[in-house]
């Protein structure tokens, strides 16, 4: 008799443990990053379950199951994408699905941007708060933890492409899909020291040929300019760098005089050897790989020569000769 009644609070006590974890998988808050989760049409709840565990949305993908199941929410369920944030129950997880699919929003970045002109952009849609997404940019330790790098700002990382955000979501989020973007269009690369560049080096100059190339059949010859120019311990003379060492001043110019030539920055090319200490803007994928395998040339000039394109030259008096002719 006494070990029945051993047995039976036993059990009793089971059954409190087991009641108070099951309410606490179901009704506890959990405190949930900004996640966006894409459902597919005729998606099972087990297999939504499964993503939004592996999400980290929610504690137990087996009690979410059960709990769409006995509510018959899953009957309800609908593809689309869904984003979720902040303190959020089971149940609270379950009404996002059954409420359907987040709107979203298109931003397009255009390559061969600034952090700053990027900024304008998306505070002119609505996304950002300007001076705090420039303020999270050019916050070293959110830049490392995002790239993996030592960068002082995430300057070339906010990868230039067309982008669908949900309403509400935060800087950090939209920065971060920015740059994990630039990683997935520059996974393929092969960043091995190329001409003698590393890979923070190589988006430095591809950078500088986003800003110079026009057009993408010049980027891998105007590349080989600047290299060779590397090589020869030439100063790579840029106009781009000085437009955005002018940039950072406030001054925002469509053409460079030679008054500006003179001005006192790290990033002028005229007065520095090397390659600025970052890059100057956000480069397109074609850039970067113009960067990695440039075309074979002795070219050391280029000028623009007013159609958009531009006219190469081997030596310094080549480069006069043909800029008098196409003055006259």
């Amino acid at each position: 008799m006494k070990l029945a009644r051993k047995i039976i609070f036993v059990l009793l006590i089971l059954f409190v443990l087991s009641t108070l974890y099951a309410t606490f998988l179901v009704f506890l808050p959990k405190s949930v990053s900004e996640v966006i989760i894409d459902i597919s049409k005729g998606e099972s709840a087990q297999s939504i379950a499964n993503k939004l565990y592996e999400k980290k949305i929610i504690r137990s993908k087996k009690v979410f199951y059960l709990y769409v199941k006995f509510t018959n929410i899953d009957k309800t369920l609908s593809c689309g994408k869904y984003h979720f944030s902040g303190e959020l129950s089971l149940p609270g997880v379950a009404n996002i699905l059954k409420l359907g699919k987040v709107v979203l929003r298109k931003a397009t970045i255009p390559e061969g941007l600034t952090i700053n002109k990027t900024a304008k952009i998306l505070s002119q849609y609505g996304f950002v708060d300007y001076q705090k997404f420039i303020t999270l940019c050019n916050d070293s330790l959110f830049a490392r933890k995002l790239t993996g790098f030592s960068v002082a700002s995430l300057e070339g990382f906010l990868y230039p492409e067309t982008y669908y955000f949900p309403y509400e979501v935060s800087e950090q989020y939209i920065i971060q899909t920015l740059v994990q973007e630039f990683f997935s269009q520059t996974q393929d690369c092969d960043f091995a020291p190329n001409k003698g560049l590393d890979f923070y080096e190589t988006l430095v100059l591809a950078s500088i040929v986003e800003r110079e190339a026009r057009f993408r059949d010049e980027q891998a010859t105007i590349a080989s300019v600047y290299l060779n120019r590397i090589k020869y311990n030439y100063k790579l003379q840029a106009d781009p760098t000085v437009a955005y060492a002018l940039e950072l001043q406030g001054k925002i110019r469509k053409k460079i005089y030679y008054r500006d030539l003179k001005i006192d920055s790290p990033f002028n090319t005229y007065k520095n050897f090397g390659l600025p200490p970052s890059p100057i803007c956000s480069p397109s994928i074609s850039s970067i790989e113009a960067v990695l395998e440039p075309a074979e040339t002795d070219y050391f000039f280029f000028f623009a020569n007013g159609s958009g394109r531009h006219e190469f030259n081997q030596t310094y008096q080549q480069h006069i000769n043909q800029q008098n002719l196409r003055s006259k």
